[in-house]
């Protein structure tokens, strides 16, 4: 028996590459831009515990507002895609996960497979409610084929068969 090696991936999907990307970039273009902003203030004030004072205040108020603004638009959306996975496990099957579109790109890439894989599941619902009325048609026919006199063996042979070839034919039918 020979063993398959297993090549490891060391490096995520391009949509996560991209996503983590922006963000650095973002970070290192604001900081820069502050740390422009903080040398030309040096020169106006001086040096000296106000303009300490102005740049740690400054470095601070990036780091919460990318922090929010980042966390908003790669957290954010599991809140409703939570609400929506909720609805669809008490039976609403044919709801299907939304994003915004300016929610990451790599969030949207797993909703896109996610949702294919409910379209999957939305027709195996289907196939099982069709199959279990269609037993339980035929059962109740036979049934009252009993009840109503004794049906020779051929007739109920029949019947079964008949049940059989349905079932055959809705499985075929979700292959």
């Amino acid at each position: 028996m020979s063993i398959k090696k297993i090549r490891q991936k060391y490096f995520v999907t391009k949509e996560l590459r991209l996503s983590i990307a922006l963000i650095i970039l973002w970070s290192l273009l604001i900081t820069a831009f502050f740390t422009y902003f903080a040398k030309e203030l040096s020169d106006q004030i001086g040096h000296g515990i106000l303009l300490f004072v102005i740049i740690m205040v400054g470095y601070m108020l990036i780091v919460i507002v990318l922090t929010m603004l980042f966390s908003h638009r790669l957290i954010g959306p599991f809140q409703r895609l939570m609400t929506d996975i909720r609805l669809i496990g008490v039976g609403d099957y044919h709801r299907r996960l939304n994003v915004r579109t300016n929610d990451d790109i790599y969030i949207r890439s797993f909703v896109v497979e996610v949702n294919k894989l409910l379209d999957v599941f939305e027709t195996m619902h289907k196939y099982r409610v069709n199959i279990n009325l269609e037993i339980d048609s035929e059962l109740l026919k036979l049934l009252s084929e009993v009840e109503a006199g004794e049906p020779s063996k051929e007739h109920l042979r029949e019947s079964i068969l008949v049940l059989h070839n349905k079932l055959k034919s809705l499985s075929d039918n979700q292959s």
